[in-house]
Order: structure tokens, then sequence, then C-alpha cells
């Protein structure tokens, strides 16, 4: 079986799963509310939208350098212990909540855990792209991809990092979290999705769409995220100083307003780029016609059947 079939099979029977336990009352009274509350949002995260999205770049990557994945064994290690780590993270979201010690202190060691699953597929995914950099400079589709795996390893290891009790003191609550949101959201999933909507498209409509109106979109949504990333970061690292400082909370308020500023400049960069991405995908299948091969086609998109 293909890894890329585990992944999406896996995300399939999770969605069961997180409905079943986040959407019944049974067990959603006082403290166990919150307790659901951490595993919903890690769950329909880590276990649909990002187990997914793997599934996508196992079956892309490949597909699109002609060559298959650089290790089966890796793609069988990350995807196991993904689904041994991740399934009890969901409470690091509240640490130093009133809930059970040792429940927070579990999802803190299952959150280290998950550098394993995410250093075993970057190191496939960045070793199936080994010698064709300079195919990823000519294609459409490529620099998407590339972008998504930066980020899973980046965002990931993050996320991980800022499980931990002495990193939550500080950037819990803040603009930091924010930013971490956005970087795998953003940046893991939405990234890949593009680039699977620009490597199947042309194929099913015969259609391509301007490379120079994709290069707009991919640069607008990169630069826009990156501003949104960075101010997010850094404005939520000093205000979690101040709030440690014991300074007033209007302080944190007012010592945000610069980098609120750079969060809309990212952001309206961002919207820029999906006003783009609307226009690319219309002009994609507005007239569908026969699909004619080409270099960009060849190279970056998978056969259907």
């Amino acid at each position: 079986i293909y890894i890329s079939n585990w992944y999406m099979v896996a995300a399939l029977m999770f969605v069961i799963t997180i409905v079943l336990v986040a959407y019944l009352p049974f067990w959603q009274d006082g403290l166990g509310e919150t307790i659901i509350q951490g595993y919903y949002m890690h769950q329909g995260v880590g276990m649909w939208f990002m187990t997914f999205t793997l599934g996508l770049l196992y079956y892309y990557l490949p597909s699109a350098f002609n060559r298959p994945i650089y290790s089966y064994s890796l793609g069988v290690l990350a995807f196991w212990t993904q689904m041994l780590f991740y399934t009890l993270i969901g409470t690091h979201h509240f640490v130093f909540a009133p809930l059970p010690w040792w429940l927070q202190t579990v999802a803190i060691v299952f959150s280290a855990g998950m550098f394993i699953p995410v250093v075993a597929g970057t190191t496939n995914f960045l070793m199936t792209m080994r010698g064709s950099w300079s195919a990823i400079g000519r294609s459409y589709v490529l620099p998407f991809f590339l972008v998504a795996v930066v980020f899973y390893f980046v965002g990931s290891t993050q996320g991980s990092f800022q499980a931990f009790r002495f990193t939550n003191h500080l950037w819990h609550f803040t603009d930091f979290n924010v930013a971490h949101s956005h970087m795998t959201m953003y940046g893991i999933i939405t990234f890949a999705l593009w680039a699977c909507v620009y490597a199947i498209l042309p194929r099913i409509t015969g259609r391509e769409p301007a490379q120079l109106l994709v290069g707009a979109h991919f640069w607008t949504a990169f630069i826009g995220l990156f501003a949104y990333m960075i101010s997010m970061m850094a404005g939520g690292t000093i205000k979690g100083i101040q709030w440690i400082d014991g300074k007033p909370f209007i302080d944190s308020v007012t010592g945000m307003r610069p980098y609120w500023i750079w969060r809309a400049i990212g952001g309206s960069l961002m919207f820029l780029s999906h006003l783009l991405f609307a226009w690319n995908f219309i002009t994609m299948v507005r007239r569908a016609k026969e699909p004619v091969p080409n270099a960009e086609t060849t190279a970056a998109e998978p056969a259907l059947s």
C-alpha cells in the first residue's frame, strides 16, 4: 500500500473519532469540556487537515519528480509515530490550567515525541527533491510544494517547542500563537492544496494558468505570510515579556500597534493572493478543452489513472 493511502485513510478514520469524541455531549461537563476542546482543536488540525495534506505530498512529490519516494521505511516511521504521538497532545494548549498535572505532562512529552515524525517526513520529502532544485525554479507548481514542506518542518517543530512549560509561560495567550497557527494552517496546508490544484486542474480542463499570475500569487502569499508571522512572533514575545515583568496590560496593547500594522500589511497581501488564485482558477475552468501536454504538466503533474 502506498504511504499516501495510509495517510488519507487515517485522516478519514479520525474524522469519525473526532465527531464521536468532540460532538457528543456525554463527557462535556466541567473541566472535561476543556480537555475535549484541546483534543478537538488538535485532532481537527493534525489528524484531519495535516494528515490528509501529508498524504497529498506523499502522492504528488514522487509524481512531480518522476521518481519513487526516497525511503518507504522513513514514511512508515513518520506515519506510525504521528499516529502514536499526535493523538495525545491536545492538552498542551492548557498548560498551567486547572487540569490534572499528569495529563499536561503527557501532552508535553508526546509533543516532544512529534519531533520524530516531523524530522522523518521532512527528510523523506527533501531527499525526494534532491538533485532537482533547478526544476523547482522552472515550475509554477513545485514552489508551493517546497514552501509546504519547509513550513511543515518549521511550524511543527515550533509547535512542539511551544508545548514546554517554560515556553508556555512566555507565549501563551499572546499573538505568538496566532503566528504559529497561520504558519501551519496557511503555510503548510493551504500552500499544499494550491499546489495540488495547479497540478491537476490543467490536466482536467486543458487550460494552463498564466505563469506570471501564478508567480504573483505565490510571492504575494509567501511574502504576506512571512510578514504576518514575523510581526506576530516578535510582538507576541515582547508582550509576554511585559506581562512577566508586571507591566500594565494597556502597555502591551499599545506596544503591539506597529506589529499589528505589519500584520495588516501581510494579511492584505495574503488576501490579494487569494484574488489572484481565484482568477487563475476561473481562467482554467472557464472553457475546458482537450488536454494538451506540455513541459510543465509533464514534469510537475501526476497521471490521474
